[in-house]
């Protein structure tokens, strides 16, 4: 898949339509959207995979700008974050997203920051810090603890 572009997860409906209530339909999304901004393509690849069997949309992004502009125009939910990428690394996007980011979820071997620098740096922007290598598992819980907070503040 290019970076920026969405995959459906397999089998997903992308939209559905649902009563409003009233008589009125309106279009709803089937699948919560996860951007992976990571420069490394199997890293990348390997993390759409995992994201898109458990139903999410997942979009990619090789750099810090590539993710800027795919937020620009794209509504994404959870943004999966290296922090040391080209072009643009990881603070760099934190700090140019405007207004509010989607959660955010740091996932980064932490060679050049530590997860204490980039609480410090931009640590309102970030829902969690996850070290290199994780599970898929513990990624997963992440992701899905971040749909949740996104769900509690949409209530």
């Amino acid at each position: 898949m290019a970076a920026g572009d969405v995959a459906p997860a397999q089998g997903a409906v992308e939209m559905s339509l649902s009563d409003a209530g009233q008589g009125s339909a309106r279009w709803e999304p089937a699948a919560r959207l996860v951007m992976i901004a990571d420069d490394h393509e199997a890293m990348r690849e390997t993390l759409a995979d995992v994201m898109a069997a458990e139903g999410y949309l997942v979009v990619e992004a090789e750099d810090g700008q590539v993710a800027l502009d795919v937020l620009a125009s794209s509504p994404v939910d959870v943004l999966i974050l290296d922090l040391a990428m080209p072009r643009m690394d990881g603070i760099e996007l934190l700090e140019k997203i405007r207004p509010a980011p989607p959660v955010v979820i740091v996932y980064s071997a932490f060679e050049y920051y530590t997860a204490h620098d980039t609480r410090s740096m931009v640590g309102s922007k970030v829902f969690r810090t996850l070290r290199k290598p994780v599970a898929p598992a513990q990624l997963l819980s992440a992701v899905a603890d971040a749909i949740e907070e996104l769900d509690s503040l949409d209530r």
